[in-house]
């Protein structure tokens, strides 16, 4: 296997014997110059065809939560019988990294489509419990039963994704971008984490907003506090939130505006309003 590119000490970009390029995973591998050789016998875990918008998670995220993230990966490939994509595993990851902080600080969410997901993907929420189950028992943390819905949307959303509402999809996303650079006076890096956290959760929301879902939850003294810790993020928030209302035919919440003005305030600038 050759070693390309670094991405940190256990991390490397390399090529297969095919000239395939893959992100590899192994104790030490990433410490030499690149490029190089490596025995097989170095590298833990594989994960071929990710986009390059997610390999920036990758220092971001703790390796025991991204490794959480590819158990539950490979047993929901045992259980259903359509392709996932490499990538669900870092957005994945970065979910429930989040769900972690978000637990901590017990903020608390209201999904209204829970009922509908328990009752329509029997198969997708047993994975989400057995998420559950795996975090629990690694990372001794208990999650709320909520998140295995979470976990079963992440593999719901990967299904319903097609070629042309990927199309669709990354043309509010570039237009939204626009929107933030030209109010912040600013370009964003592409290749930053929280880019990548943003595209990730713009998304979702493109998704569920198609679908007619969106949160709606009691969280409306942490969004008040947020318009008076962030105020030019909320500015920003409220016309890329007008945007999406007016292309995607929906009324944003409270909730999704909150996690609009997180995003937005990680990606310009330097410290987080609130974490």
């Amino acid at each position: 296997m050759k070693v390309i590119k670094n991405i940190n000490n256990n991390v490397s970009v390399c090529q297969d014997e095919n000239g395939k390029e893959l992100i590899a995973f192994g104790k030490g591998i990433g410490f030499k110059e690149a490029p190089y050789e490596i025995p097989l016998s170095q590298i833990e875990r594989t994960y071929y065809n990710v986009d390059s918008i997610y390999i920036s998670m990758i220092n971001d995220l703790p390796e025991e939560i991204i490794a959480i993230a590819d158990e539950i990966v490979n047993y929901s490939r045992s259980k259903i019988n359509y392709p996932i994509s490499s990538n669900i595993v870092f957005t994945l990851a970065d979910h429930i990294n989040f769900s972690i902080h978000r637990y901590q600080k017990n903020i608390k969410l209201n999904l209204p489509v829970m009922y509908d997901v328990q009752q329509l993907f029997d198969t997708e929420m047993e994975i989400g419990k057995y998420g559950l189950h795996v975090i629990r028992n690694k990372l001794k943390v208990r999650l709320p039963k909520e998140e295995a819905v979470y976990i079963a949307l992440h593999l719901i959303n990967a299904k319903l994704d097609n070629g042309k509402s990927e199309i669709q999809s990354q043309k509010i996303i570039d237009d939204a971008t626009k929107i933030i650079e030209k109010d912040f006076e600013l370009t964003i890096n592409k290749e930053d984490f929280n880019y990548s956290r943003f595209v990730s959760h713009m998304n979702y929301l493109i998704q569920r907003c198609k679908r007619k879902e969106v949160f709606n939850t009691d969280n409306n003294l942490v969004y008040t506090d947020l318009i008076d810790s962030c105020p030019r993020a909320y500015k920003t928030t409220k016309k890329v939130s007008k945007y999406l209302e007016s292309s995607l035919e929906v009324s944003l919440t409270d909730e999704e505006k909150l996690y609009l003005v997180l995003h937005i305030n990680r990606l310009c600038t330097r410290e987080d309003c609130y974490q």
